[in-house]
């Protein structure tokens, strides 16, 4: 019988990446739940970047959120404004980063659940943008999924995910 607590996906993805997103909504840590998410897609981006390419980079990020994380409303979150979101977040523990003072990406704020889950008025501003945490992890954990359904339907991209996915953190019991 096969040990699944040994597989990469389940171990780091679904009990690692996606457990610890969970646990900080649960206990309403929005914040550390952001971080997580960003931290996430990068390292979505990781598994799918070219093989050729050994560290992941802003173009990936980018690239890996446009194609993957989709909200159910009109209004969309570009890679971009992810990106930017991602540098205020993981550098200055804020919403401002360098490519939005830029006008590179609109300033992404965060809130609680909410319908729509992406809200802009750009009555108000255009530069400003709401998106609800839960929904950005409900978006990211499908996006997950369909990255991951994709990945291993291309045996050339799986045999790289399957390689990239053993480099990953992994836990594992000490119990006999």
């Amino acid at each position: 019988m096969t040990d699944l607590q040994r597989d990469p996906i389940i171990n780091a993805i679904h009990n690692g990446i996606k457990r610890g997103i969970e646990v900080t909504l649960e206990s309403n840590c929005l914040s550390s739940c952001v971080i997580l998410i960003f931290a996430g897609i990068d390292s979505m981006a990781y598994l799918d970047m070219p093989a050729s390419q050994s560290e992941v980079t802003r173009e990936d990020f980018i690239r890996w959120a446009e194609k993957y994380i989709k909200f159910p409303c009109e209004e969309q979150l570009s890679g971009v404004d992810l990106y930017g979101a991602r540098c205020a977040m993981l550098h200055q523990y804020g919403v401002e980063s360098r490519m939005s003072s830029e006008g590179k990406c609109r300033i992404v704020g965060y809130m609680d659940k909410s319908v729509p889950e992406v809200r802009c008025n750009s009555s108000i501003s255009k530069s400003h943008v709401f998106v609800s945490v839960p929904a950005l992890k409900n978006a990211f954990f499908i996006g997950i999924d369909n990255f991951l359904i994709n990945a291993f339907s291309d045996k050339t991209k799986a045999k790289t995910v399957e390689a990239r996915l053993k480099n990953f953190v992994q836990a594992f019991s000490m119990k006999k």
